[in-house]
């Protein structure tokens, strides 16, 4: 089931602050394909017919109230919106939220039974999505599980933040993390949710990187903005 985690993987857009201040060399998150295949299983899809395009470009025109939608798109058979909110965190920093909804497969509609992700090699798979410096940085959060996103309807979800940086004579890199996804199905369409922090500088601590977005308030800004998609789904 490898491709099941590539494509699941693939659909997580990655985040990295913009650098500031002299000397500074900014490290970016990219999502890293799993060394070995998935453990975990493929789910049944329902009969259903696939998402058309003229579907999939509605999906991208919903809106979510107290976020400005930006950059609708359809690639590949899938919908790509983002969502920028209008109230900040309580760091200061704004929440923007990117939605990818596509039809399902037999390989993107994995288990969302969180107990099959519960072996190493599918949390290895899972943190693939970050570097490896943030990976093994001390103090790193890490957490996996499920997720209400609305009545009846409960995805899984990840929640990172990390902060690591390295000197040399060059200058110091610096690489950070502060992001939550959530992602769920119904066996037709798939959606996944992730949101970050925009600061207006990079931050230059681990203490800095958790101001910018509690846990709390990226958990309510995903079940958000899967509520105005929440009726697209089955229950």
């Amino acid at each position: 089931m490898k491709r099941s985690f590539l494509v699941l993987l693939s659909s997580f857009a990655t985040f990295a602050f913009p650098a500031c201040g002299g000397g500074d060399h900014t490290g970016g998150e990219g999502a890293v394909a799993p060394a070995s295949p998935s453990p975990v299983t493929a789910t049944a899809v329902t009969a259903r017919a696939t998402p058309s395009p003229a579907e999939l470009q509605r999906l991208s025109t919903i809106e979510v109230p107290g976020f400005t939608r930006s950059d609708s798109r359809v690639v590949a058979s899938a919908a790509s919106i983002t969502y920028t909110a209008a109230a900040k965190t309580a760091g200061g920093a704004s929440l923007v939220a990117t939605v990818r909804i596509s039809g399902c497969d037999p390989f993107i509609c994995a288990t969302l039974d969180p107990t099959d992700y519960e072996s190493a090699e599918a949390q290895r798979n899972l943190k693939s999505v970050l570097s490896t410096a943030l990976a093994e940085s001390p103090g790193l959060v890490w957490e996996f599980g499920s997720v209400e996103l609305a009545p009846g309807k409960s995805g899984l979800h990840t929640y990172a933040v990390g902060y690591a940086e390295t000197v040399a004579a060059t200058g110091t890199s610096r690489v950070s993390t502060n992001v939550y996804r959530a992602w769920y199905h119904d066996g037709y369409l798939h959606v996944s949710v992730e949101v970050s922090a925009r600061g207006s500088a990079f931050p230059r601590s681990l203490a800095e990187t958790v101001a910018l977005m509690s846990r709390a308030e990226a958990g309510q800004a995903a079940r958000d903005v899967f509520a105005a998609f929440s009726a697209e789904f089955a229950k």
